[in-house]
């Protein structure tokens, strides 16, 4: 009999199954989330809204009504500046209440397989989409699953 060297996997995977299965924590600052959320929205809009503005000021130019997308172009720029900044300061403030990861800045770490992935997104922004959308996301890095709200004990009034 040969001897094995470790146990056999039931999944395929090397991730366990209670992992796959655990129920959403509490996130213990919901706020902070929340803005988090709002700046990496206001960050995506205005950058859309300053690329529409710019081809509009760019494609009225010949017709004498270029002065009319300069304005909403300055605006978009000044929200994108001053969502960006914020979106960094939040983002390296906020960590994993566990593996104490960054979630929400870019790092280059490795992230964990059962973290939120969506197709053509990074971790960062699935995770916004799935706290946007659902309320709860996992840990990049340790692949916790938070909620939003208030823990079950905290909200027995």
């Amino acid at each position: 009999m040969p001897l094995q060297l470790s146990p056999p996997r039931s999944s395929g995977s090397h991730v366990a199954d209670w992992e796959r299965t655990q129920k959403p924590r509490p996130w213990r600052n919901a706020g902070r989330l929340r803005f988090v959320v709002l700046f990496n929205l206001l960050t995506w809009l205005s950058f859309g809204g300053g690329v529409y503005c710019g081809v509009m000021l760019h494609l009225t130019e010949g017709f004498g009504r270029s002065g009319f997308w300069t304005l909403p172009l300055l605006g978009c720029l000044v929200v994108f500046a001053i969502s960006l900044v914020t979106r960094g300061l939040l983002g390296s403030t906020t960590s994993c209440p566990l593996c104490h990861g960054k979630p929400f800045s870019a790092g280059h770490s490795a992230k964990h397989k059962l973290a939120n992935k969506l197709p053509l997104l990074t971790y960062r922004a699935s995770a916004v989409l799935h706290i946007l959308f659902t309320g709860r996301f996992r840990c990049m890095y340790c692949s916790t699953p938070f909620r939003l709200g208030k823990s079950p004990e905290n909200s027995r009034s």
